[in-house]
């Protein structure tokens, strides 16, 4: 059983499936089960994991059994759910009288025995076998190449910089020969005017050589920065581009390893393109020169080159292993670090401070063993490879120094091939050190390409709808929704908005209602049933440009970095300035906007954490209200208003319902949509109660309970 390794803490079920699969003989990718299986932050459930065996065509069993059940009759392999430091699935691969072998794409091969296996074992597994449909595919893995095309833009720079090194070999090789003619010829005839020549060429090749060399480097920076920009462009234009649901997936700290593992990539390619190919060019050249000189010499080196081959094949997979237990244990540390800053409020209020970095120091103690283990690597490999070195240089100066005396060769021509000898070794070492590095690019091309490979949320190739204006009904008919393979959050939900008419959405917390105005948003796409605007199915307008006619204003508002002129315009960097103190007014933010230091030029901190609640919801509203929406969508974006503020601002959007602007307003404050021409009540993800604020509350029902509690 090959341990495929998780990519980040949520990836356990995926991996196993994967992994199952590998052992049938066909393959998947890790961002693509993940995307099956409906896996989010929590993980993978047991219906997410069925799910996932069926899409790959595998007959899935899931049990409850006891521990007196496990013994050597089980089939394997199954996936077993177990706890240990938090809910986990692993690999059981092989079961004996007294152990138990599991595949933990976590931690890697682990065996067990029965009672330590017990202790951790919830009692739930799943049986795997191939269906009738099963067939076995090719590799999917993805590897370094397919970063390989970033590089065709800049042919011409490689080309010029593997020029400039050609070159540079050329007077290395000139320079070596001083020595033989200075040893055999020169000091033989003793002329010091011939020695005066050729040792002012040396040093005027050196001198050339120092300033290509010079050139080289600066071309390699020149190169390795503009690779840096493609690579990281492409994947920030692609990662823009997923679905919400990518993102709501996933801990912020793990995105953000994935963009910073672009590096590695970027250096394998930069450092692996000039290493791969000048070196052994180089290798084949000086070989083929140091064989001219002496075959005899030439082979005995040579024959140290299959034991270093040896060296980099017997390390490969045990780098491999470690650098993606390294890049996982650092996605962790990030994801930690980021939820620690990011709740340091609460943290101090609730005086964790002790327990938070119990945590954090727990996590930074296990990152630290797989970097210390690369090390632990990296210097055995580089005591043998010195010991080959080692015996190398002396066994050449033996043999060599026989040659002499037996009149083969002459000490000038043991003396220069010893100095071509560091152009064939030094490049020789080269490659067999871009090994490690290598290893730790592949890992994180794996990673980085799984989230390039994902599906964009809109294909650019089909051809979706762009209307003008979205000013028509809007119909959810039999609307059903879950979030991946979790249970339903909206059941069957119908209902009809006249175009210009303004909507309440009503209830308790968990109940749908931002999942509702999510699907309006097209966020998320219904499991079943559709939604309409103006008789067109949401499916086939432009996601984009549907949202460009939405006013949306999120309960969880988000300012970012800037100036507030630049938070107003989000989305529409060319508006006018006029057009954003109009938004501001409307929005009731204009009052407060105007007595700051810069006014509309004023800076903002990060998510604008020196506004109050109330002014960051006003902003948000003015972002909305900027690009003239034709409906508008209000998520919770009162709540932090005062009563008279929120006063205003409903006349304000009274006022756009009156300019034929369809409204939805979701709120715990009832008072917030009492004037709705429509009021939907929804309760365990159905709509229970449906009307204007007077007939729900004489029909006595539950939006009448909660009004008498909210005036009572």
């Amino acid at each position: 059983m090959k341990v495929l390794l998780q990519s980040d803490s949520s990836d356990c079920g995926p991996a196993c499936i994967a992994m199952v699969c590998r052992r049938f003989g066909k393959k998947i990718s890790l961002e693509r089960a993940r995307a099956i299986a409906g896996t989010d932050k929590a993980g993978t459930n047991l219906k997410g994991i069925a799910t996932l065996a069926e899409y790959v065509n595998l007959d899935a069993k899931v049990v409850k059994g006891d521990h007196d059940a496990l013994g050597p009759e089980l089939p394997v392999p199954f996936i077993a759910h177990i706890h240990r430091k938090g809910y986990h699935y692993v690999v059981v691969y092989k079961v004996t009288r007294k152990h138990i072998y599991i595949a933990d794409p976590a931690r890697g091969k682990i065996k067990f025995t029965y009672g330590n296996f017990s202790y951790y074992w919830t009692g739930y597994a799943v049986f795997l076998s191939p269906c009738d449909s099963f067939k076995k595919s090719k590799n999917t893995d993805i590897s370094l190449f397919k970063f390989i095309p970033i590089l065709q833009a800049h042919k011409s720079t490689i080309f010029l910089t593997v020029l400039v090194s050609v070159v540079i070999t050329i007077f290395g090789i000139a320079a070596a020969q001083y020595f033989r003619f200075l040893i055999d010829e020169v000091l033989f005839i003793q002329s010091r005017n011939l020695l005066h020549t050729i040792s002012f060429g040396v040093v005027f090749i050196v001198l050339l050589q120092s300033v290509l060399t010079a050139i080289r480097s600066h071309m390699l920076l020149v190169f390795s920065s503009k690779v840096d920009i493609s690579l990281n462009l492409a994947f920030f234009h692609h990662v823009l581009k997923l679905p919400l649901s990518f993102f709501d997936s996933r801990k912020v700290g793990e995105v953000i390893s994935r963009v910073i593992e672009t590096a590695r990539i970027r250096e394998a390619l930069s450092t692996a393109t000039f290493t791969i190919f000048f070196d052994t060019m180089m290798v084949v050249v000086i070989g083929l020169v140091l064989f001219l000189h002496n075959p005899i010499l030439f082979f005995l080196v040579f024959a140290f080159v299959p034991l270093s081959s040896v060296i980099v094949w017997g390390f490969s997979r045990p780098f491999k292993r470690h650098y993606q237990d390294m890049f996982y244990q650092i996605a962790e540390n990030r994801a930690m670090l980021v939820e620690l800053v990011s709740g340091m409020a609460t943290i101090k209020g609730h005086t964790a401070e002790q327990e938070s970095f119990n945590k954090i120091e727990e996590k930074f103690v296990d990152s630290i063993w797989p970097l210390y283990k690369i090390g632990v690597l990296r210097n055995v490999q580089q005591i043998f490879t010195d010991l080959i070195d080692g015996w190398g240089g002396k066994l050449l100066f033996w043999i060599g120094s026989v040659l002499i005396l037996d009149g083969v060769i002459s000490l000038g021509q043991l003396i220069a091939f010893n100095a071509l000898l560091g152009y064939f070794l030094g490049p020789l070492q080269n490659l067999i050190n871009l090994q490690p590095s290598l290893q730790e690019a592949f890992v994180a091309a794996r990673r980085v390409g799984e989230i390039l490979d994902l599906e964009v949320e809109q294909q650019e190739d089909r051809a979706l709808l762009k209307p003008e204006r979205v000013i028509g009904p809007i119909d959810f008919r039999n609307v059903y929704f879950r979030y991946g393979t979790k249970k339903l959050v909206l059941k069957d939900i119908s209902f009809h908005v006249p175009a210009g008419d303004s909507v309440g959405i009503v209830g308790p917390s968990g109940s749908g209602k931002s999942s509702l105005i999510k699907l309006l948003m097209k966020f998320y796409t219904p499991e079943e049933g559709s939604i309409t605007i103006d008789g067109a199915d949401m499916r086939d307008i432009d996601s984009t440009w549907l949202r460009q006619k939405i006013g949306y204003v999120s309960q969880d508002i988000f300012l970012f970095h800037g100036s507030i002129r630049d938070n107003i315009a989000l989305g529409r960097p060319d508006a006018e300035f006029a057009d954003i103190v109009e938004a501001a007014k409307k929005a009731q933010a204009h009052d407060f906007i105007a007595e700051m230091p810069a006014r509309y030029d004023s800076e903002l901190s990060e998510q604008g954490s020196s506004l109050s609640g109330g002014e960051r919801q006003r902003l948000a509203i003015a972002r909305a209200l900027l690009g003239q929406p034709d409906i508008i969508v209000f998520d919770e974006a009162t709540s932090n208003l005062d009563t008279f503020s929120e006063s205003e601002l409903q006349d304000t959007i009274w006022r756009l319902k009156d300019d034929g602007v369809t409204v939805f307003i979701v709120a715990h404050r009832l008072t917030t949509v009492t004037h709705c021409d429509t009021i939907l009540v929804l309760d365990g993800g159905e709509i229970i109660e449906r009307g204007n604020h007077a007939s729900l509350v004489a029909q006595g029902g539950r939006y009448a309970q909660l009004w008498e509690r909210h005036t009572g």
